[in-house]
């Protein structure tokens, strides 16, 4: 995805909290940490090295040329979702950056969101990393039923309080179909481009 958007793409991703999915799947809710952690290892290694391979116990993969590589050196940035002392410690270690989460207009805890920062900071000096080495990209959710206006207004509020300025928003639950999610991008980008 890299390569194709011209490295122009944000991969975020999490370790889930729904045991059920785990379950779906075969696999064990409790390694959930582990397997984010050889993941970010794995994509460190598939990015990068040219023959490539990744020896895990949850994620092998055999040595193998690998010569599509991300538009960004040495690898795009990778966002993590995390809440726990245990998430954030991953997400100091080897992410980019933290996608928090607000949903407009049911969560939108700004207070919340500092403080959430502040144990981040901590485990990044603890590993030897600034700060201002890991972004915060806002996720936003929508409620079924918000306008665009409302979610405009609020990443707006959030970035003139506490200075988040990327975010991604989802309108999963504000939306039922492709073309509903389509007009709801286009009406977002319209707001945008107002200013």
């Amino acid at each position: 995805m890299d390569l194709v958007s011209g490295g122009r793409t944000l991969p975020g991703c999490g370790i889930g909290w729904s045991p059920e999915e785990y379950q779906a799947a075969g696999l064990d809710f409790g390694r959930r940490g582990a397997r984010m952690d050889e993941l970010l290892d794995a994509l460190d290694a598939l990015s990068i090295e040219d023959p490539a391979q990744h020896k895990g116990v949850h994620l092998p993969a055999a040595l193998h040329h690998s010569p599509l590589k991300p538009a960004r050196k040495p690898r795009p940035p990778f966002c993590l979702g995390a809440l726990s002392e245990r998430g954030l410690a991953t997400v100091a270690r080897h992410g980019d950056g933290r996608l928090p989460l607000c949903v407009v207009p049911s969560f939108v805890g700004i207070d919340g969101l500092i403080a959430q920062r502040l144990p981040l900071d901590r485990l990044g000096r603890d590993v030897g990393r600034a700060p201002e080495e890991i972004d915060t990209v806002l996720r936003v959710s929508i409620d079924a039923g918000t306008g665009v206006t409302q979610v405009a207004d609020t990443i707006r509020l959030v970035h003139e309080c506490i200075g988040i300025d990327p975010c991604m928003v989802d309108p999963m639950y504000a939306v039922k179909t492709v073309d509903e999610t389509i007009d709801h991008a286009r009406d977002g980008l319209g707001l945008i481009a107002e200013g």
